[in-house]
């Protein structure tokens, strides 16, 4: 009789699934085969993840487990396991910034402020260790007299540390809840200063200059160009790159930069002549202070100031509510700048004003109500209308 081959199917077994008489099992069978892949995905996960938890808990065990018996053994070295750890953060690649930053390199300054007295005597002869031994217990007492001096020393300067460290995170969260939202790019309007009204002002005040002149957010480079074809040796910044692509294709001397990182870098009384205009006028108060400081100490003796500024009143009638509302800051009177100005040392040699100029116009007498009517018309037009804009010509005399 021959043998039965198990992978031969028996005629007799049924069909796998359930059959068409089964109509319940039929209806659940889609839903049944659509949910199964994912429910048994989601198990696999699961379990994978919980058998890697496992694992790596077993191993982590492991290594405590032999680390402390190298301890009990004495195979590890006094002060070998702190010194590594002293290694591992200050060379470890970790990605921290901020707090966390600050807190593990105040965890290298504790670690660092303890000092072991404990000196090591292994040595390969057996002499040797009754030796070391010896020197280590009569030096032990002075030794420790002055690692003792030490030790208090590093826990103190650990301790006002971390006073410093809770100080900076507590100004770092006030400055935080302060911070307002940054007004777009795109939302800044860029005029061509070349075209302006103030341009020619802006050249009559600097013909004659021998040495380079700066005009910060220089737009287009109109204004440089003018300049440039009179004879100046002028260049520009703006820390906008779309915005000079017209004037570098025109080969004019303009860099991507903003005006407080150029004249960081800019050497002390190294310009003759400095312009000041577009969204400068609208600085955040310390970057304003710090830009008179700049602009002041990058400016040779008698170096020219040109500023142009819009006036506070257009600057409230004319803005976009964005601007208006995001701005660090609002445009000064002239007086105001003149003030500024003159405690760096720079004196105001002239104001004009212009621009679009909205005032109007009184009645004449023959009304009964003219004098009433024209007080409040010279009332709104000092406080609301009025010149748009105005230019600041100033000298560096100290």
């Amino acid at each position: 009789m021959p043998e039965a081959t198990p992978s031969e199917p028996s005629a007799a077994a049924p069909e796998a699934g359930p059959g068409p008489a089964d109509p319940a099992a039929a209806t659940a069978s889609p839903t049944a085969a659509t949910a199964s892949p994912t429910a048994a995905t989601a198990s696999t996960d699961q379990h994978d993840a919980v058998a890697r938890a496992e694992y790596l808990a077993g191993v982590m065990a492991e290594i405590d487990a032999e680390v402390r018996r190298r301890r009990a053994s004495g195979d590890l070295p006094a002060g070998l396991e702190r010194e590594l750890d002293e290694l591992f953060l200050e060379f470890s690649p970790v990605g921290l910034q901020g707090k966390a930053r600050l807190r593990e390199n105040l965890a290298l300054v504790d670690g660092a402020a303890y000092v072991d007295i404990s000196v090591p005597v292994e040595s390969q002869r057996k002499v040797g260790v009754y030796v070391k031994r010896l020197i280590r217990k009569s030096l032990s007492w002075y030794i420790g007299f002055i690692v003792h001096q030490i030790v208090k020393f590093g826990w103190a300067v650990s301790r006002m540390l971390h006073l410093v460290v809770d100080h900076i995170e507590d100004l770092e969260t006030t400055i935080e809840d302060l911070r307002v939202p940054e007004l777009p790019a795109t939302a800044v309007p860029v005029e061509p200063a070349g075209s302006a009204w103030w341009a020619d002002d802006a050249l009559e005040a600097l013909a004659g200059t021998t040495g380079r002149v700066l005009h910060a957010e220089c737009g287009d480079g109109s204004l440089v160009q003018r300049l440039v074809d009179a004879g100046v040796d002028a260049y520009g910044v703006d820390a906008a790159e779309l915005v000079i692509e017209p004037a570098v294709d025109r080969g004019l001397d303009v860099r991507a930069e903003s005006a407080l990182d150029h004249l960081e870098v800019v050497a002390e009384e190294a310009l003759s002549g400095l312009v000041l205009s577009g969204s400068l006028q609208w600085l955040h108060p310390n970057q304003r202070d710090r830009l008179v400081g700049l602009a002041a100490a990058r400016l040779a003796l008698d170096g020219v100031l040109v500023l142009h500024s819009s006036t506070p009143e257009a600057w409230r009638r004319g803005r976009s509510h964005l601007v208006a509302d995001l701005a660090p800051g609002h445009p000064l009177h002239p007086e105001t700048w003149t003030h500024l100005l003159a405690a760096h040392g720079l004196v105001t040699s002239g104001v004009r004003l212009g621009g679009d100029d909205r005032t109007l116009d009184r009645l004449d007498g023959s009304s009964p109500d003219a004098a009433t009517v024209n007080a409040a018309i010279d009332v709104v037009n000092e406080l609301l209308l009025g010149p748009g804009e105005y230019v600041l010509t100033a000298v560096r005399e100290r």
